[in-house]
């Protein structure tokens, strides 16, 4: 199943994995972004997040928490047992350098650690966010007695 977003986000986002040797493995993820007239116009900066999970029963909803395009997190709500975190694929800025669609690989190669036997099923998670996003930062914290 292909999910395609426009403007500034992923599409055909595509997962391979596999064995490098006996005690490392790959993740590669490919992906198209398509970015706005606008978008390409202005040479927008992006932050580029690519993260894997392993998925446990149903797939946990994800909800990205950033403050501007370079500086991301991910929360999540599990459903059943929560998905595990493997690994940050890549992590980096880019821009449209005047093209609508940019073609991406991303590879990392780790150590999975100790897997259950058999089948386990992965993810790849891509977020695209641009430079123009609203940010949040909290203050420094005072103590006073106001009374």
């Amino acid at each position: 199943m292909h999910e395609t977003f426009y403007y500034g986000k992923s599409s055909n986002v595509q997962l391979r994995m596999g064995r490098v040797n006996s005690t490392l493995e790959f993740a590669e993820v490919t992906f198209l972004i398509n970015f706005s007239g606008s978008e390409v116009a202005h040479n927008l900066a992006f932050g580029l997040y690519t993260s894997l999970f392993e998925r446990d029963d149903a797939l946990d909803t994800y909800h990205p928490t950033q403050n501007g395009a370079f500086n991301f997190g991910i929360s999540r709500r599990p459903h059943g047992d929560p998905d595990d975190f493997m690994t940050w694929v890549d992590s980096r800025a880019i821009r449209p350098d005047g093209q609508n669609t940019r073609f991406f690989t991303v590879r990392r190669e780790f150590n999975v650690g100790n897997q259950e036997g058999g089948n386990e099923e992965y993810r790849a998670l891509v977020n695209v966010i641009p430079e123009i996003t609203s940010g949040q930062k909290w203050s420094n914290e005072v103590s006073i007695n106001l009374g």
